[in-house]
């Protein structure tokens, strides 16, 4: 519907006005309204059972892993695959003034503040430390289980009327988008592609076909996945096209919370547990295309490829940042490049500018294939834990 609204609009307003701007705005704070809460309340109850159950410890252990490593290994993907094919070189003039960028010494000291009611201030800017004192307070319950047995019924409902407040905004899901696919497109239009760098937005998005359709599932099933990945792709159609028609990994994830449990048949404590560590420290789509921007950007400054020892240290780098931009939840792509530039240094602190004019195709590509790993990595620590019911494709949401 948005993008017939784009067609059919009269030439005065096809640049945009500030009620489109206001109306996708407001659609995408709605689209997300309730996924902070519904994911902070989760934790604690579901690593009360998980620990009961004796499955707490091996679920986290094996999410860490596959998160670190897919980490790692994305980022040598985006890395090799640009020194492979090589695109155009971009243009080096920036049109970008300047590029916002996180710090991370901010996200620590928000970790730990001063008071622990902070965390709740913050968490509109960071999820990581409200996440962790989820995390640290369901521990706690779960070292005195006897005394703690009367606030879990309470701690229940807050999560099951959370849920349900996601539900009904992923019921009307359709009609928020609408504002939200508009103004993306009239941002696709206002900005345009200059046709220097349209040899690396071609490379970017063959390389998300690639990923989503081929490397993905493949992964899934030699890291033990044994359902058919191709109908796991049609159980995450619903949050992929979010994705695609949002560009925001807020929004597309507080659809995929319903998806995850109603299609996929992730059971709920296992889900509570390992979506929030995912979406902060497996954004495995958002590594691969800041490292192919990056490199880009890296070679059309220099004539000669990155060193062995700056390779080793992009390998360390890429993570830490898309780590640190994920931990706000609201990031982009430019962000996290600019973190990564700003901390390679090198007389590379300013490059993310390059990236501006196609910055937004970027972070769409960046959210599509987040929220495909996303999906497709629950799906492996569930089915390792026996902690997934196959459901048949006509039950699918």
């Amino acid at each position: 519907m948005g993008a017939i609204l784009y067609l059919v609009l009269p030439p005065s307003m096809i640049h945009g006005t500030p009620m489109i701007s206001f109306l996708s705005e407001l659609a995408l704070k709605i689209g997300g309204y309730a996924l902070i809460l519904t994911l902070t309340v989760g934790i604690p109850i579901s690593v009360f059972r998980l620990s009961e159950a004796h499955r707490f410890t091996k679920i986290v252990s094996q999410s860490l892993l596959l998160s670190v490593v897919s980490l790692v290994v994305a980022a040598g993907i985006g890395i090799a695959v640009v020194l492979v094919f090589k695109p155009v070189p971009l243009p080096l003039v920036s049109q970008s003034g300047t590029v916002q960028t996180l710090d991370p010494l901010e996200l620590i000291l928000a970790i730990f503040p001063t008071s622990i009611f902070d965390v709740f201030s913050v968490s509109a800017k960071w999820f990581l430390p409200i996440g962790l004192f989820a995390l640290f307070f369901g521990l706690a319950l779960s070292h005195d289980p006897v005394m703690s047995r009367p606030i879990l019924p309470v701690l229940d409902v807050i999560s099951r009327a959370s849920y349900l407040i996601n539900f009904f905004i992923s019921e009307i899901l359709g009609i928020l988008l609408i504002p939200i696919s508009l103004y993306l497109f009239l941002n696709l239009r206002n900005t345009g592609i200059p046709s220097e760098y349209r040899s690396v937005l071609l490379f970017v998005l063959i390389l998300t076909v690639f990923l989503i359709f081929v490397l993905f599932p493949l992964v899934y099933r030699i890291l033990g996945g044994k359902s058919n990945p191709y109908i796991l792709l049609y159980a995450m159609s619903g949050p992929l096209l979010t994705a695609a028609a949002s560009g925001s990994i807020f929004i597309s994830s507080a659809t995929a919370l319903r998806h995850v449990s109603e299609s996929l048949g992730i059971k709920r404590d296992t889900n509570a547990v390992v979506f929030p560590l995912v979406l902060v420290g497996g954004r495995v789509g958002s590594v691969i295309i800041v490292a192919c921007s990056f490199i880009a950007m890296f070679l059309s400054y220099s004539r000669n490829n990155p060193t062995a020892g700056q390779i080793i240290l992009l390998l360390a780098l890429l993570p830490l940042s898309v780590t640190v931009g994920a931990s706000a939840l609201r990031s982009d792509i430019i962000v996290m490049l600019s973190l990564v530039c700003v901390l390679f240094g090198q007389g590379f602190q300013n490059g993310a500018s390059l990236l501006v004019p196609i910055a937004l195709p970027l972070s769409i590509c960046a959210t599509i294939l987040d929220t495909a790993w996303l999906m497709f990595s629950l799906s492996i620590i569930a089915e390792l834990n026996g902690q997934r019911s196959v459901k048949k494709a006509r039950n699918f949401i």
